[in-house]
């Protein structure tokens, strides 16, 4: 998992679930997490104290067990657990996915975007890719997971734009000053459609590059 990915933390014996942010890691050792958060307050584990990891990352799930070692509160709030025997991955992703640079208009509540695209003082995000569920952006705004998210765009294809295309955050990655973050549609946003025209156009057009090409060609 990439520095910074947020992960869920389970007490199965107190069952109590915490989050915390990936700090870095020990190979075969330990791994370095921010001090684990519940309810807005942070929380002190004791040594060999059990526990269930999950963090999410591009369509993957990591999941892992392992116990506490110890807990640093100075000079930084750091809890260090035992470098897990195993990590289980699963995809989550069943959709074709798609890399492309697509700028966009971003908010956390509806926005007019005729009006704010006029705006050179909107808050803009950068989408890097996407599928037909969902997709990736980095932002210099702050959004935490399963907050809503609303993106409006300009497509590609030219002529036609995207409004108040609905989500919510699924996964976050802060580092150097900059947060990307995963978002899953909701597949009952009114723009939906017109973002899936969109897809299936894409997706037609890499199945027609392929049966064209000689050679072999990636699929992403």
């Amino acid at each position: 998992m990439p520095i910074g990915t947020v992960i869920q933390l389970s007490d199965p014996e107190r069952k109590v679930r915490m989050h915390t942010r990936l700090l870095g890691w020990r190979e075969g050792e330990s791994i370095l997490l921010e001090q684990p958060v519940r309810n807005g307050q942070g929380v002190r584990l004791n040594p060999n104290t059990p526990l269930i990891g999950r963090g999410v990352h591009e369509g993957r799930v990591w999941g892992f067990r392992s116990v506490v070692t110890h807990q640093s509160f100075q000079p930084f709030r750091i809890l260090f657990i035992k470098f897990p025997e195993q990590m289980e991955e699963v995809a989550l992703r069943k959709a074709e996915r798609f890399h492309m640079k697509i700028d966009s208009i971003i908010s956390s509540r509806k926005m007019d975007y005729a009006n704010l695209k006029k705006d050179a003082t909107a808050p803009h995000c950068e989408i890097r890719n996407f599928s037909s569920g969902g997709c990736n952006f980095s932002s210099s705004y702050r959004f935490e997971i399963n907050m809503p998210v609303f993106l409006s765009f300009e497509l590609p294809t030219g002529g036609k734009s995207v409004e108040n295309l609905m989500g919510y955050v699924r996964s976050v990655v802060r580092d150097q000053g900059e947060n990307v973050y995963g978002v899953e549609f909701d597949a009952r946003s009114p723009s939906i459609a017109e973002f899936h025209e969109f897809v299936n156009m894409a997706i037609n057009i890499r199945k027609n590059a392929v049966l064209a090409s000689p050679l072999p060609v990636s699929v992403n």
